[in-house]
């Protein structure tokens, strides 16, 4: 998934206090530097727009994953480069600067138990649920699914777990704010290391070895729905409806609790009634949200919406 190289700040300045928007004196294109005021000013304003935020401590980070960007596009300094991201109406540089300031680390059958958890406790529940009216649809949402690997997990684990898969309408909406992450997850083309906690069965069977690399087969793409989403769209978001179970997993630990509770209140609409939602081993609804029941599965555990 698309995750920020930095971790959040519990409590932060008021976004709506004035900053002043101090020139950057005697830069160079080829050693741009980023002072304090200018720093915050975009950090603000990438925080409003994706929901990140950077601690100022982090500001050498911004510093260092823009440089090169800053010299190829001949700008001045970092206030320039702001000013370009901010009034560009077709969105292109800040989509650029998505990918830059975003690392995606993930890999096939990311946190075992968590997966056993949603293939042999809630997927049996929901199903069991569902042949009680008779409904034969089925939809999981992977927010945050950066290069593809977990929507594809999710989407072999249902070909494998549900019994009469075929008769099932099954969708698995997948998206990201990172166009270039979405691009590569659509190719499905991966090396060795993206599959080190694969087991061997799915290798063989859903995978086409070519060379070095490892491509998905068809069959596994073929439920899953990719598209660009900004998690503060609240448009977007809020179009999303009907899901059955939400994967979020080590997302919104990189945002303000501020726009944690904006995108779990976005998640819990959108479930259906008696909805799931997974978020990441290590995280916790504690302080955003009261709205969901924990429930404590063989496995792991997980969200439900009541």
């Amino acid at each position: 998934m698309a995750v920020l190289d930095t971790m959040p700040k519990r409590k932060q300045a008021s976004m709506t206090k004035p900053v002043s928007m101090t020139s950057v004196s005697a830069v160079s294109t080829s050693d741009p530097e980023l002072n304090r005021d200018d720093f915050i000013v975009f950090r603000d304003f990438i925080h409003e727009k994706s929901g990140m935020y950077f601690p100022e401590t982090k500001m050498y980070l911004i510093k260092n994953r823009l440089a090169n960007r800053i010299k190829e596009l001949g700008i001045k300094n970092y206030k320039d480069y702001f000013y370009m991201v901010k009034y560009d109406s077709g969105m292109k540089e800040f989509n650029v600067l998505m990918n830059l300031l975003t690392t995606n680390e993930t890999s096939f059958f990311r946190n075992v138990p968590q997966l056993q958890a949603f293939s042999d406790e809630v997927l049996h529940m929901v199903i069991a649920e569902k042949k009680k009216v008779a409904n034969r649809n089925l939809r999981i949402w992977s927010a945050g699914c950066s290069t593809g690997e977990e929507p594809y997990t999710l989407s072999m684990l249902l070909m494998e777990k549900i019994p009469d898969y075929a008769s099932y309408n099954i969708e698995i909406v997948a998206n990201d704010i990172s166009e270039n992450v979405l691009q590569a997850a659509r190719k499905g083309i991966y090396h060795e290391l993206s599959l080190r906690t694969t087991p061997k069965f799915y290798k063989e069977k859903y995978f086409t070895k070519t060379g070095s690399v490892y491509k998905i087969n068809d069959i596994v793409k073929k439920k899953i729905r990719f598209s660009q989403i900004n998690m503060t769209d609240s448009l977007k978001m809020s179009l999303i409806k009907n899901v059955d179970i939400i994967f979020c997993r080590n997302v919104t630990i990189y945002f303000s609790d501020e726009v944690k509770r904006k995108i779990t209140k976005f998640f819990y609409n959108g479930l259906v009634k008696g909805g799931y939602y997974f978020i990441g081993h290590s995280e916790s609804l504690h302080g955003i949200s009261k709205a969901f029941k924990l429930l404590y599965l063989k496995n792991g555990l997980v969200y439900k919406k009541e």
